[in-house]
């Protein structure tokens, strides 16, 4: 048995506020928690042990995510970014879930180091310029934006 436990929100009568959210005001969207409080509600399924090893070093393949609504896109997403973020937090996740499914090979999945993520959920179109969440977030931003306008 894999010891999985449904989340709280799935435990009620009703499924309410059950998505993945990327961000949300509360600060408890999927990138805004640390890695560990998201990979311990999630499951490496082949499609985010496929992902991960397409962004891995040396590899740098594009990963599109497509399908219906619930499918989870944005939970691949959150996975991803804290790969991206929190590689060691990541591949001890990746190797205590090895152990248990009995696939060692799980832990010895190679992760870039830890990486600046700029993330922006884009359907509330705060941005009148993609370019500006560039100069916004990136630590050398505020440089490149003046050496632009120049």
């Amino acid at each position: 048995m894999l010891g999985l436990t449904l989340r709280e929100e799935f435990q009620g009568r009703r499924l309410k506020g059950t998505a993945i959210e990327l961000t949300n005001e509360n600060k408890t969207g999927a990138t805004q928690i640390s890695a560990d409080e998201f990979l311990r509600i999630t499951y490496p399924t082949t499609d985010v042990v496929a992902a991960m090893e397409a962004i891995g070093p040396g590899r740098g393949q594009p990963v599109v995510l497509i399908g219906e609504r619930g499918l989870g896109k944005s939970h691949l997403l959150g996975a991803l970014f804290h790969a991206f973020t929190s590689p060691e937090v990541t591949t001890s996740w990746l190797g205590s879930w090895g152990l248990h499914l009995g696939q060692p090979k799980l832990g010895e999945l190679k992760l870039r180091p830890k990486t600046l993520v700029i993330n922006e959920s884009l359907h509330r179109q705060n941005l009148k310029f993609l370019w500006d969440l560039l100069f916004d977030r990136h630590p050398h931003g505020a440089e490149v934006r003046s050496m632009w306008k120049g």
